[in-house]
């Protein structure tokens, strides 16, 4: 044999090598690509753990699901430790939610009344209740303001007869005019810082209108009809 043949061989059989080494190669390649995609697309059916936290790049806590009371509860926090929002179980059942302000304290409230219905409040600055509205134990609505202090300034729900009452108070808390509307018709009460009535407005039973007055100690003093 020739070296010109034997260079030939050489030649065949390092182009048989090289097509052997590139078909290995490609087929790993495929071989990666296609189970790294299957892997992407996998997920899981379902994951479990007694405890989830979302951590910032510093390790801080901004995300908590855990059990609380044997119940759920999912709260959120800022990046320096204060609680933001905390979604939980009610005493007696039923869900809340409360979010706090930059001091970690409450100021926003939704739960339950505890005879059953919603509850919604919010406080001031002092912690004090400034407005509340929900669900009587009649399963009728009502809705409450206070002042600064906490102290009703206004009540309006539902008269024992039906309709709406609707009533505004003083700073001591005691009732100065009332709104109510029975049956029959309209009526309004007018009453002094003892919470006597010094003056009445509205619709009888017989449905015939009436206005009446009072002195300081509740006693009938004039009124039209004059009887």
């Amino acid at each position: 044999m020739n070296q010109l043949e034997q260079r030939l061989m050489r030649l065949e059989k390092q182009a048989r090598n090289s097509r052997i080494i590139i078909f290995v190669l490609l087929a790993g390649i495929s071989t990666f690509f296609i189970t790294g995609f299957k892997d992407k697309q996998s997920v899981p059916d379902l994951i479990q753990a007694r405890k989830f936290e979302v951590v910032n790049s510093s390790g801080d806590v901004l995300l908590r699901l855990n059990s609380e009371d044997g119940d759920g509860n999912m709260s959120s926090y800022s990046s320096n430790g204060k609680q933001l929002v905390k979604l939980f179980s009610a005493t007696g059942g039923g869900g809340a939610i409360n979010t706090f302000d930059t001091d970690g304290e409450v100021n926003f409230k939704v739960t339950r009344t505890t005879e059953g219905g919603g509850y919604l409040a919010v406080f001031n600055a002092n912690r004090k209740e400034v407005f509340e509205t929900g669900c009587t134990d009649n399963n009728s609505g009502y809705m409450r303001i206070n002042d600064k202090q906490g102290e009703k300034l206004l009540w309006m729900t539902y008269t024992q007869g039906g309709g709406a009452y609707f009533s505004l108070m003083n700073r001591f808390n005691k009732k100065a005019i009332t709104f109510s509307t029975p049956d029959v018709g309209g009526r309004i009460g007018v009453y002094n810082s003892d919470d006597t009535r010094n003056c009445y407005l509205g619709t009888q039973d017989n449905k015939d209108g009436n206005l009446t007055v009072y002195n300081g100690s509740g006693t009938r003093t004039g009124g039209i009809p004059n009887y």
